[in-house]
């Protein structure tokens, strides 16, 4: 236990000094970009990290999102492990992987995806579906992959062989925070989704 919570308490440090310490990165200056023209979409990706800059600054959105995320990790480990040990050795593990130190350092869409991400995933075990569907949701108007968590909870509902009832409004309530994207790619000759599918394909593609 102790040298988990030394583990993540020198993450933490390090995220800190690397937020405060380095230059804007040119992802960075993009997305700050965007958050000076606040919309429902852009190019490459949906709003929500041009938002949250708007609100919070670059090194605030991320240094809160990777914070956010780290809370996620421990509460949905205590949840499904039944122990504070395994939820320390998760944060654990989460403040010392790559991924984990950069999204709480620059602001990108990596940033505020993981942390709804985590939280849907969270809210989901705990089969809370108003906040469940909240979550996702917010998760898609962080960046298009996070539907892959919708397509991992129906195979996992399939395999289970249990679809609860409560699911359906989970995946509305995304569907309705999801909707604006859609009708402004439906606006901007569909872009957005144009872009991420070429990206995903093997085609170039800018952002992060």
């Amino acid at each position: 236990m102790k040298a988990c919570l030394l583990l993540v308490t020198v993450g933490a440090a390090v995220r800190l000094a690397l937020a405060l310490g380095t230059d804007v990165y040119f992802d960075e200056a993009y997305y700050w970009q965007w958050a000076r023209h606040l919309a429902w979409g852009y190019f490459d990706h949906p709003p929500m990290v041009a938002w949250l800059i708007a609100a919070l600054g670059l090194r605030g959105t991320a240094l809160l999102c990777g914070l956010g995320t780290g809370v996620a990790v421990w509460g949905l480990a205590r949840d499904v492990h039944g122990t504070r040990e395994a939820a320390w050795r998760a944060v654990a593990l989460w403040s010392a992987v790559p991924v984990g130190i950069i999204a709480g350092v620059w602001a990108t869409p990596d940033s505020p995806m993981l942390l709804f991400w985590a939280l849907g995933l969270w809210a989901l075990y705990r089969e809370k579906w108003l906040l469940a569907g909240l979550t996702c949701g917010l998760a898609l108007l962080s960046k298009y992959p996070s539907v892959l968590l919708g397509l991992a909870f129906m195979l996992a509902a399939l395999r289970a062989r249990r679809l609860p009832t409560g699911a359906w409004l989970t995946a509305g309530l995304a569907l309705v925070c999801f909707l604006p994207v859609v009708l402004w790619n439906a606006s901007h000759d569909w872009v957005g989704f144009a872009f991420q599918l070429n990206h995903g394909l093997g085609g170039r593609g800018g952002g992060a």
